[in-house]
């Protein structure tokens, strides 16, 4: 039998981050602990593959580099992915001392390993010029994207955001959504085909994903404003006709999309580089 194929589908190794940026849509400006241990990982992304095939599948946070078995979820990913692409994004600021998962990473290959830079340090440019002088990189352009690919088919891409969009009204205490057109809410959104493995399931966003947890952190402010767009996640159990249901709608708006800003809301746009803090980790 041919299984549907998902293009994308991401998972967080840890919600935890050595950051707060405002507008962050994993809601890791909040101060979180703890990890995803790789056999839980596992166990995860090889249910899923019963049922589907990955064509891509990207590793984030939170900061990654904070979870302790961040090697093996790299290394164990390929094996259960050996022909997909992985992608592999961090804020370089833990960098410095895990320089030996560049090497894993060219080795595994395939990968795109992003740096998005928030806070430029020294030991952060040093990181990048041992990554360029490391490896034989050659520029390319990919999706209107500058990136550096080397023969083992290793992409690097550095980020460095000017603005994040905030995905709610008020403060997390008071947290209210948006109703927005759609069509000119999902228009806005950075998470247009950013799927997210979390908890065994499968969500349109991680912004919807994490809603619930995070509404019941504090009380769940304004619930019943927020119901409407409390769309369960697909499950491993749910119907073949509900899970293609759900990647046909891959890349394109959803009704759930109303609850995000839209083009019109420039009060959501968030000045970056004057927002973001320093977070001690626990």
């Amino acid at each position: 039998m041919i299984k549907p194929v998902l293009p994308f589908l991401e998972t967080m190794a840890t919600q935890v981050c050595n950051l707060s940026c405002e507008g962050c849509t994993n809601y890791s400006d909040l101060t979180y602990s703890g990890y995803v241990r790789w056999v839980d990982m596992k166990q995860q992304i090889s249910s899923w593959l019963q049922i589907i095939d990955i064509a891509d599948f990207g590793i984030m946070g939170g900061e990654p580099l904070i979870n302790p078995e961040i090697y093996d979820c790299v290394s164990g990913v390929r094996d259960l992915l050996p022909s997909s692409q992985i992608r592999f994004t961090t804020n370089g600021l833990l960098l410095d001392r895990h320089l030996d998962i560049l090497d894993l990473i060219h080795n595994i290959g395939n990968i795109v390993f992003k740096i998005t830079v928030h806070k430029e340090t020294p030991e952060l440019l040093e990181c990048i010029d041992y990554i360029f002088k490391r490896y034989a990189w050659q520029p390319v352009t990919e999706f209107g994207i500058n990136r550096w690919k080397t023969d083992r088919n290793v992409r690097f891409q550095i980020n460095r955001p000017e603005r994040f969009i905030k995905t709610f009204r008020g403060t997390y205490a008071t947290m209210k959504p948006y109703k927005s057109n759609v069509s000119d809410s999902f228009a806005m959104c950075i998470q247009q085909t950013c799927p997210l493995l979390y908890n065994g399931k499968i969500y349109k966003c991680s912004t919807q994903g994490l809603l619930k947890d995070t509404l019941a952190r504090f009380n769940n402010p304004n619930y019943p404003l927020w119901e409407p767009h409390m769309v369960d996640g697909i499950s491993i159990t749910d119907s073949v006709e509900s899970i293609q249901e759900f990647i046909n709608n891959f890349g394109k708006p959803h009704s759930i999309c109303a609850m995000c800003p839209s083009v019109t809301d420039v009060g959501a746009l968030i000045e970056h580089h004057a927002t973001w803090k320093n977070k001690k980790i626990l």
